[in-house]
This record gives C-alpha cells, sequence and structure tokens, in this order.
C-alpha cells in the first residue's frame, strides 16, 4: 500500500486492528468478517502489526520483548504462574525457545539478553516483527519497515519478508515508501491518495499508471 504522506495508509491499519472503528463496510479475512472494539481482539483475530515510530519494551531484553508476543498463548493459569507449578516452568521452556527460533530467522540470537534499546536502529526494526510474529498471525501488516534502514538493511529486510511470506504462510500488507523495496517484493500494490483508492495492479501495471506517476511516483523532468 503506497500514497504521499497523510493519504490515509496508516488509518487502514489502525481500522484493520481496531483502533478506529469504522463508520461503515466490513473487514473480511478469508470468509470471516472480523468486529471487535479492542486492539487485542485483532490480534485473537489473526491480524498483528508494527509501527512508524518504534514501539519497543526498551528496558526489558530483546528475548523478553519478543516472548510478550506469545503472551496470549500461554497454557498455565494466574495461580499457577505465582506459585511457579511445574506446568509453568514447562511452559515457559517452550516459549523461550519459540523465541529464540524467531531471533534465528532474523540472524539475532546472540542479541538475546541485550536491552532491546541497546540495538543499533535497523536490529529494532528486525525485533519489532519478531514480536509481531510472535502472536502467530494470519496477516502481518508493517509499517514502513524499512524507515531510516540504510541501502544494506533494507535489501536484508526484502530477502527477510520474502522468506517469513514461505516459512510461516504469511499474508504480508506493506506501507512504504521505498519503491525499490515495494517493486521487488509486492505481488498488488493498491495506491491512496487522499483517502481513495486510485489504483490497483501488478508492480508494473503501477509503475506505468498514469494517475499514479501524477499523484505519487512522478516522473523524470
Amino acid at each position: 500500500m503506497i500514497g504521499q504522506n497523510g493519504a490515509g495508509k496508516t488509518t487502514i491499519f489502525n481500522l484493520l486492528t481496531h483502533v478506529y472503528r469504522p463508520n461503515s463496510g466490513s473487514v473480511i479475512l478469508e470468509g470471516e468478517e472480523l468486529r471487535g472494539s479492542r486492539p487485542h481482539k485483532a490480534v485473537a483475530q489473526g491480524l498483528s502489526r508494527t509501527f512508524q515510530n518504534i514501539r519497543l519494551f526498551r528496558n526489558m531484553s530483546v528475548l523478553d520483548n519478543i516472548k510478550v508476543g506469545y503472551l496470549q498463548q500461554g497454557k498455565y493459569s494466574i495461580m499457577e504462574g505465582i506459585l511457579r507449578f511445574p506446568s509453568y516452568w514447562r511452559e515457559e521452556k517452550a516459549i523461550d525457545e519459540k523465541a529464540k527460533d524467531l531471533l534465528r530467522v532474523f540472524d539475532m540470537e546472540s542479541y538475546a539478553d541485550y536491552y532491546a534499546g541497546n540495538l543499533p536502529y535497523g536490529q529494532q526494526r528486525q525485533l519489532e516483527i519478531c514480536r509481531a510474529l510472535a502472536t502467530n498471525p494470519r496477516v502481518l501488516l508493517l509499517d514502513e519497515p524499512a524507515a531510516g534502514m540504510n541501502p544494506s538493511e533494507t535489501e536484508g529486510l526484502m530477502h527477510r519478508i520474502n522468506t517469513l511470506r514461505e516459512e510461516f504462510s504469511i499474508a504480508v500488507l506493506l506501507i512504504e515508501h521505498d519503491m525499490k523495496l515495494v517493486m521487488g517484493i509486492c505481488d498488488k500494490i493498491v495506491v491512496l491518495n487522499y483517502g481513495c483508492v486510485i489504483a490497483e495492479g501488478s508492480p508494473e501495471e503501477i509503475r506505468n499508471n498514469e494517475d499514479v506517476i501524477n499523484a505519487y511516483l512522478g516522473s523524470e523532468a
């Protein structure tokens, strides 16, 4: 999903994840209408997201940030957790291993015990994606994941997004201004302009669409 600043891209993410409530229309995922008034309902329905501005728990470890994403999947009760029953330790060990597996996907296992706030910017972005994946989503919503990354980091992100789609069998909905990234990995592109869809199609179709060129992509002088 592309478009100029203020086109309404993040607003759509907020509508999908129940941060905002739509005045009309509906959200349908795999034939199921998604309803809810709280963001945690969206997670239970299979939607997980990252943000334009990184929102990590900066004073928690990298591993604990990911484990937060597994919170809703825990099977032990509050009392079992307080009293540290064997079921609690079994569950915690399993969650630890799952979180480490996600870190390995991003080649970040050596940073497991670092404070999240001490990571370089590009790795903080990747950690936020790891945490979103921990919720076991059907659709992963990435809001400008390449923002602030250098060309090398962006190239690595392209490969990882493709790997995530195949390895986790999930759909990825991406908001991004980096056209090399967008054209390099997206199967379908939707273009917004002041809250309205002005075009949708393959990267090649969007690249040659006159309305998109005039509103967003621009042309050579």
